[in-house]
């Protein structure tokens, strides 16, 4: 059994290497996000096994696995190989989910080992992190792709939906944070060219790029940007306030329906 073998811990120096890399360094609540495992195997060729614990709550399923028995159960990804194949470099990759509840920086590290000569030689795999951030659902999502959402027309109006002081304007929300983040690396991070814009917004900081005059030219111009990395979406404001979709509807078409003076 393995158990009963001599084991060495980091006492002699490895013949294998292994780094380990993740797809991001960020992740939304809830997200997933890859985690990248090379291994420079440099003539081992016996059993190997490499065995990971994540940050409690996190889940993962294997993605590569490169002749290797994957195993994730009770917070532990294995990967195991009774002889490590040919190649003299090796990558195998698994998926982690991300639950909804979790935030901040996590770590994950790890170990590997190997038998030489009847010996259990165990090694550390150096740890890497990546921060968990808040993701905040567009409010205005539904009222958006439905064009639904008008006010009640028989409530009282707040100020901002006279539509004799009218001045809309639409813009693209990228993301929402509970944290400030800084503006340039989210323009980097999610590959936007144009400018981005922050105001803090019921506590929460919502970065926005973009100024159009009409909610089609806003919604093409989202429906040109890259919905793989982030969930853009339209929001509205009158004279600087910002109002719903659907009220921003409700002006427009009074605006156009409105006898000319």
């Amino acid at each position: 059994m393995l158990a009963l073998l001599p084991t060495h811990m980091q006492a002699i120096e490895s013949i294998v290497a292994v780094n380990q890399s993740f797809s991001q360094s960020k992740v939304y609540a809830g997200g997933n996000f890859l985690v990248k495992l090379q291994i420079k195997r440099q003539g081992l060729n016996s059993f190997f096994q490499i065995e990971q614990e994540l940050p409690k709550g996190m889940t993962a399923i294997g993605v590569e696995s490169q002749g290797a028995t994957f195993n994730f159960k009770d917070g532990k990804v294995k990967y195991n190989w009774l002889r490590l194949p040919a190649e003299e470099e090796i990558q195998v990759i698994y998926k982690v989910t991300v639950p909804f509840e979790m935030r901040g920086k996590q770590i994950i590290g790890g170990i590997y080992y190997y038998i030489v000569d009847e010996e259990k030689e165990i090694f550390n795999i150096p740890h890497h992190s990546i921060e968990v951030i808040e993701y905040i659902a567009p409010s205005d999502s539904l009222a958006e792709k439905t064009l639904l959402g008008i006010i009640d027309n028989t409530a009282d109006k707040p100020s901002y939906m006279e539509e004799e002081k009218m001045d809309l304007i639409y813009k693209i929300q990228i993301l929402s944070s509970t944290k400030q983040l800084d503006k340039d690396s989210l323009r980097k991070a999610y590959g936007i060219k144009e400018k981005l814009q922050v105001e803090n917004y019921h506590g929460l900081y919502k970065y926005t790029t973009g100024s159009f005059g009409t909610y089609e030219q806003a919604r093409d111009y989202k429906n040109s940007l890259d919905f793989s990395r982030y969930i853009p979406f339209v929001i509205a404001y009158n004279r600087g306030n910002r109002i719903t979709i659907g009220e921003a509807m409700e002006l427009a078409s009074k605006k156009r329906t409105a006898p000319k003076k």
